[in-house]
């Protein structure tokens, strides 16, 4: 993971000067920078993610390898939780008020879709709960949670992370482009991403892919999507609780019933507090000042960018393409539908209620 993200973000934090990074030379040519930078996005966070899908798929994940990647959602956790340096509390009320409002709208709404349209075409209540916790919360951490809960069969788990990192793998290049072309700001983006893309990790990469930031300014993207991340992740034990509920008048669990602790607290994501502590840690200047940042700072700010780009290459190393084929007939339909109306909808909602600054 490590050798990726110096591949595509270049070695002169860890003293390799004469590697620029992939991202470097892309933006070297106007052609290339052109195409590649300006419209397609591509810098190191996308590149971290294809290099591993590249890796993964192709050359495969070696056994000694294994336990090293199996980290990489670990190095995201720890890059939210420095993410926390970019705000203060009254960035974080201000932000929050609106984020807590349209998350829980579009939970309500994508519950209530999901579940509607997965019975419409025939699925059975575990699979259409398990779909829908991943359609409304926050993709595959969400089905995984809620399977137990629905008593969900290891198919409707399997199919509908199938669905869900098929739609993911697509909106890592389609956001940024549409984005572009609809000409909307960081801050609109964040919250377009916060809100209308399935999986977390998604949110961060497409994030950091539209809006990279400098090193005197962070990302603006990332700092509005990771709060309606957070916001929505915040929801998932309740989600788990209501489909639990709903899929209580479903048949007695399979045999192939998953596994999983259905405790209520194991769903509760604690990094959010790790987040929160270094929210009041900045808006108490324990961190030094802010504008400009103080070198504090700026050294948490290299650290989460690092993180991010080793995490995201992590993750690509996880997302198998023969996977991605499993995703079987109902699943895909209703899972690609769903996905495709929250970002339809969330982007209607940014581009006539979200202003351009917050």
């Amino acid at each position: 993971m490590l050798v990726i993200a110096v591949l595509a973000r270049g070695g002169a934090d860890l003293g390799l000067s004469w590697w620029p990074g992939l991202e470097a030379y892309f933006a070297a040519g106007a052609a290339t920078k052109r195409i590649l930078i300006d419209i397609l996005h591509l810098n190191y966070i996308l590149i971290s993610i294809i290099l591993g899908m590249l890796v993964g798929n192709v050359l495969g994940i070696p056994r000694w390898a294994a336990p090293g990647v199996a980290t990489s959602r670990l190095f995201i956790k720890l890059g939210v939780i420095l993410l926390g340096s970019l705000y203060s509390v009254m960035d974080l009320a201000r932000l929050g008020g609106t984020a807590v409002l349209l998350i829980l709208v579009f939970i309500i709404m994508m519950l209530s879709f999901t579940l509607w349209l997965g019975r419409r075409v025939g699925m059975d209540i575990p699979g259409a709960a398990t779909l829908a916790a991943g359609t409304a919360i926050c993709g595959v951490s969400a089905i995984v949670a809620a399977a137990p809960a629905v008593r969900a069969r290891n198919t409707d788990v399997v199919y509908s992370i199938a669905t869900i990192l098929s739609f993911g793998v697509v909106s890592l290049f389609l956001f940024p482009v549409v984005g572009t072309a609809a000409g909307l700001s960081p801050h609109q983006f964040g919250v377009w991403a916060g809100t209308g893309i399935l999986n977390s990790g998604q949110v961060l990469a497409v994030c950091l892919t539209f809006d990279p930031g400098t090193a005197a300014s962070a990302s603006e993207s990332l700092k509005t999507g990771e709060i309606y991340n957070l916001t929505r992740v915040i929801f998932l034990p309740f989600v788990v609780l209501f489909l639990a509920f709903y899929a209580s008048r479903s048949a007695p669990p399979e045999d192939d019933e998953v596994n999983i602790n259905t405790g209520l607290w194991s769903k509760f994501p604690v990094f959010v507090l790790g987040f929160l502590a270094m929210v009041f840690l900045t808006s108490f200047g324990l961190l030094g000042p802010t504008s400009p940042p103080s070198r504090e700072l700026n050294i948490i700010r290299d650290l989460y960018n690092w993180f991010f780009a080793l995490g995201l290459a992590g993750q690509g190393m996880q997302i198998p393409l023969a996977e991605l084929r499993r995703a079987g007939g109902r699943p895909l339909l209703v899972g690609s539908v769903a996905a495709l109306v929250k970002a339809l909808v969330a982007l209607l909602v940014v581009l006539l209620f979200v202003p351009e600054q917050p």
